[in-house]
């Protein structure tokens, strides 16, 4: 800012204004003085005011401030003051996040976000958007996450931070652009255009092409800030398509701290607003402008931040935030709902200048995020009893839940061929759901010979079951009869080969080959995708197909839920492609295509679309040849299957307001940090479902990961209540053990 003033007015009185010696800017020989007032930590609001208040006392003196918080602190304290080139308080309504009446009026389009920062409501943000999304501070700072859990704790970091709230935005791909502005009493003055040519790791601007804003956006702009009589700088961050089309992404209410990039191209803008003059309508801008760094002395005055010497013998390093802006944002002297950046000159410009014045999934292919929280299939408190004086922890089996899930999916498949519904043993090997699948018709899928033997015994057939996984053939036996086997390797094709040769009785009408993902990290699967492998491949199944007088099969499988929708359909197109080149080394199309499993279970509604498009894109050998569609739903099916009813033991302060520890724990629901379960609170006369809020609950052991649930109001919640948590079928029942009871597991021999 002082280099842009200085440029333009050499006789300028320029003042450096901050809150820390270790601002650098402070050092520079451009300014005629500095003041550097109290940290913010330390801060006084009613003697700072005044400080703001004598720093204008001259007829000729303006500020303009360079920190978001500080405009915010500015606005709300000294209202309009007709000699600070800041926006006032009404206009920050436009600043926001996200932007979204900001981003209509100028015909902008916004990123897809959530504000909803209950744990439901991340899980489903984060899955659907498959590009990542971002957790923004209300104030400042952005953090890309990939998983619901990484966002939560990156939620906790920006509120620790700022004080303020956060929210969630889907990741936009494209290339990083702004428009940098400044106005007077709601006139714009300027405004140009940069695309950024090149970005440090946290995202600053080191190069950018500047070029002039004109036309319907220049237009709409000054529209903007008339209605708003913003005065000051601002800056619009932009993502552009490759399209060509512009997304916003945030406004800030003060110049960027690339302003005097601008500046050297020929768009002074901070001189612009000082001096109350509108653009020459005849300029011509230089194409971009560079960053280097230079060495400066150091202020007398000011001296030297000692190296803060610390344990390893690594000192701190520098940062970005030397003027305590996170300090600001913790003392909380900016609300909530009203944050880098550069030095603040205090200028003495001419008196005849202008008088100063002074308001504010991304999932693409297939489906669109419509906000709040996930919503479970239907509420499982309604199917549970009083918690009388049973025991607790204990499970409550919600059969009729997995029956409705069975019907809804049934419902969904109906009309696309031969579809065969598959029950995942692992998932959830309770006998009741066993015999709950057989009695529906469903066919079982195991991953070991023990599995298998269970769900004969329930009731599932081996004629019609289906083995997958890297150690099927365990424990050993010398005969095996099923519907159809996937082997996971050409090793076990090759040993498959050799186990016949030896007496082993295979009895199978389909021999098949599970694919790995091209574009994923996966320790499953045979790569179809590299020749050589696809060759062997072909040569091994073929004579073993041949060999038991089967048909072949193909079999993807990756969890939905973990990619989304939209990337588990591209995943399971470009995996099964490889059909058609098997197809014509067999001499014939597959008999069955297995698309496993792993879905989420909130994501039933967009299942069709995908398997319509993966049925549509996919190999043409299985359009052509009608083979048998085989889905494992798994957890999809069996998570709302069963409850965990447990007891509160004790109910403590926290920083977070209040957590409670309960008598469960990650034994009882190891899937706990995986994906958020739905709690219900008994009050005397039934459950009640508890809302999002601020507090944790905590698993009854030791350990630091222990924690079953986050982000819930637990205010009327105390020591003695019955609390139920809901989503504990699928994984939670099937990987469930015995821990903190003091016995022993029955693997050590012991009763």
């Amino acid at each position: 800012m002082a280099r842009s003033l200085r440029l333009a007015r050499p006789d300028l009185r320029i003042v450096g204004l901050d809150y820390s010696r270790e601002s650098s800017g402070l050092h520079s020989e451009l300014l005629d003085d500095l003041v550097c007032l109290p940290a913010w930590r330390e801060a006084h609001l009613a003697t700072w005011i005044d400080q703001m208040g004598r720093l204008l006392e001259p007829d000729d003196a303006v500020l303009i401030p360079c920190l978001d918080l500080e405009v915010r602190l500015l606005a709300r304290e000294l209202g309009s003051h007709d000699r600070i080139l800041g926006p006032p308080k009404t206009a920050l309504e436009l600043v926001c996040k996200p932007p979204a009446e900001a981003a209509e009026r100028l015909g902008l389009s916004t990123a897809t976000h959530e504000t909803d920062t209950s744990w439901p409501a991340v899980d489903q943000f984060i899955r659907r958007s498959p590009y990542g999304a971002w957790v923004k501070g209300q104030h400042y700072d952005a953090y890309r996450a990939y998983t619901a859990g990484a966002a939560l704790a990156l939620g906790d970091v920006v509120q620790r931070t700022w004080g303020g709230d956060w929210h969630l935005e889907a990741h936009v791909a494209g290339q990083e652009c702004s428009i940098t502005f400044c106005a007077l009493d709601g006139r714009l003055l300027d405004a140009v255009f940069i695309t950024k040519a090149m970005v440090t790791t946290e995202g600053k601007t080191w190069a950018g092409e500047v070029t002039e804003l004109d036309g319907t956006l220049h237009d709409r702009l000054a529209d903007l800030v008339a209605d708003a009589q913003w005065t000051g700088g601002g800056e619009l961050e932009l993502i552009r398509s490759w399209s060509g089309e512009l997304t916003l992404m945030e406004i800030n209410p003060r110049f960027p701290a690339w302003i005097h990039g601008a500046s050297v191209c020929g768009a002074n803008l901070p001189a612009a607003l000082v001096m109350g003059q509108g653009a020459d309508p005849g300029r011509l801008l230089t194409p971009g402008f560079t960053r280097v760094v230079e060495e400066i002395p150091v202020h007398p005055d000011l001296g030297i931040t000692p190296i803060a010497w610390v344990a390893g013998g690594v000192s701190r390093p520098g940062d970005k935030r030397h003027s305590g802006m996170p300090s600001l944002g913790q003392r909380c002297l900016v609300p909530p709902d009203e944050a880098e950046v550069t030095e603040e000159p205090i200028v003495n410009r001419p008196a005849s200048a202008a008088h100063m014045g002074g308001t504010t999934a991304d999932v693409r292919e297939t489906d669109t995020h419509t906000g709040g929280p996930a919503a479970h299939p239907s509420g499982f408190e309604e199917l549970l009893d009083p918690p009388g004086s049973a025991a607790t922890p204990r499970r409550h089996l919600l059969l009729p839940l997995f029956t409705e899930q069975v019907r809804a999916l049934r419902q969904e498949v109906e009309g696309l061929g031969r579809v065969v519904l598959a029950h995942s043993v692992k998932t959830c090997p309770h006998p009741a759901v066993l015999q709950e699948a057989a009695r529906l018709g469903m066919a079982a899928e195991a991953i070991s010979l023990g599995e298998l033997e269970a769900a004969e015994r329930h009731g599932l057939t081996a004629e019609q079951a289906i083995l997958n996984g890297p150690a099927k053939w365990w424990p050993a036996t010398d005969r095996v009869r099923c519907f159809a086997f996937f082997v996971d390797s050409v090793a076990e094709l090759s040993r498959l080969h050799t186990l016949l040769d030896s007496g082993f009785q295979l009895e199978a009408e389909v021999v098949g080959v599970r694919v790995a993902p091209a574009g994923l990290v996966s320790r499953f699967g045979v790569p179809l995708h590299e020749r050589d492998t696809m060759a062997e491949t072909s040569r091994l199944l073929g004579s073993l197909a041949e060999r038991l007088g089967a048909g072949w099969g193909l079999h993807f499988h990756f969890a939905q839920s973990v990619l989304g929708a939209a990337r588990w359909q591209r995943e399971c197109v470009t995996a099964l492609s490889a059909a058609d080149p098997l197809a014509d080394q067999l001499g014939g199309p597959p008999a069955v295509v297995d698309i496993g499993g792993g879905w989420h279970v909130d994501d039933l509604p967009y299942l069709r679309a995908s398997l319509e498009h993966v049925l549509a894109h996919g190999p043409a050998v299985a359009r052509e040849g009608d083979p048998l569609l085989v889905m494992e739903p798994g957890k999809l099916l069996t998570q709302p299957s069963a409850a965990v009813v447990t007891q509160v033991l004790a109910r403590r302060t926290s920083h977070r307001g209040v957590d409670i520890v309960v008598d469960a724990a990650e034994g009882d629901m190891p899937e706990a940090p995986f994906h958020p379960h739905p709690v219900a609170r008994f009050d005397g006369s039934r459950w009640v479902p508890l809302g999002p809020g601020p507090n944790w609950i905590l698993g009854r052991s030791c350990m630091e990961h222990d924690v079953l649930s986050v982000r819930l109001d637990l205010t009327d919640v105390r020591e003695g209540d019955h609390l139920a948590f809901g989503m504990c079928g699928g994984y939670d029942t099937s990987m469930a053990y015995e821990f903190g009871r003091g016995t022993a597991p029955r693997e050590l021999g012991q009763p």
